[in-house]
């Protein structure tokens, strides 16, 4: 097997500085296209905010639609990596899908311009759909591998007895769609927000998928 030569201390230095610009980048374009959306956002508001030139930010991405798309699976991949994550904590599987539901408010909460990206493809009677490219089959391969880490707690947690019965992918569906309808209304990220807080919120998830535990008379 060939082993590549350690980098050299400049080469190090400079692939360290690359990646310190790309995530300036990322972070910038995450909160301007949060705050205005894909079509009016421009690279050059997005260049000066990050004291680039227009060029310098074409070295990274070769167009808006490159960007934004990094935009959105950096923090994607990063939540579903986290969720993969919380599975492997020693949980029974009923407060463990408890976790996952906060897992997620939380993640949105901690990046608001991602999430209020993602907010305008999930609210009713938006007509927002995702750039053209492969942002769209990511979206679809990243939400597929989300309903099977949920569907798999769900099947660990109805052979335990204490996750109700049904189709594991159709209750991690109707799971998931709880989630996004609280995101939706979280005072702390949505723009219509309701009065609803986010242990309310939980409660309502571990009524609604738990096994009511018996009371002995």
């Amino acid at each position: 097997m060939e082993v590549s030569e350690p980098l050299s201390p400049r080469e190090a230095r400079r692939l360290q500085r690359i990646q310190v610009s790309r995530e300036q980048i990322l972070d910038n374009a995450e909160l301007i296209f949060g705050e205005k959306g894909f079509h009016d956002a421009g690279l050059r508001e997005i260049a000066d905010a990050c004291e680039f030139s227009v060029g310098s930010l074409y070295s990274f991405f070769p167009n808006k639609h490159e960007l934004f798309q990094a935009v959105l699976m950096r923090r994607g991949d990063a939540e579903q990596q986290a969720m993969r994550e919380l599975t492997q904590v020693d949980l029974p599987a009923d407060r463990l899908l408890v976790a996952m539901a906060e897992l997620q408010v939380l993640f949105f909460r901690e990046h608001p311009g991602w999430s209020r990206i993602m907010l305008s493809f999930l609210a009713p009677g938006r007509s927002v759909t995702p750039p053209q490219g492969g942002l769209n089959e990511w979206y679809r391969l990243a939400y597929e591998k989300a309903m099977d880490i949920q569907a798999e707690i769900i099947a660990r947690g109805q052979a335990d007895g204490v996750i109700r019965r049904g189709n594991p992918q159709a209750l991690a569906r109707l799971f998931s769609s709880l989630v996004s309808s609280f995101h939706l209304m979280d005072p702390e990220i949505s723009e219509r927000p309701l009065d609803f807080e986010v242990g309310d919120f939980l409660d309502f998830v571990r009524s609604t998928f738990s096994v009511p535990v018996a009371v002995d008379r």
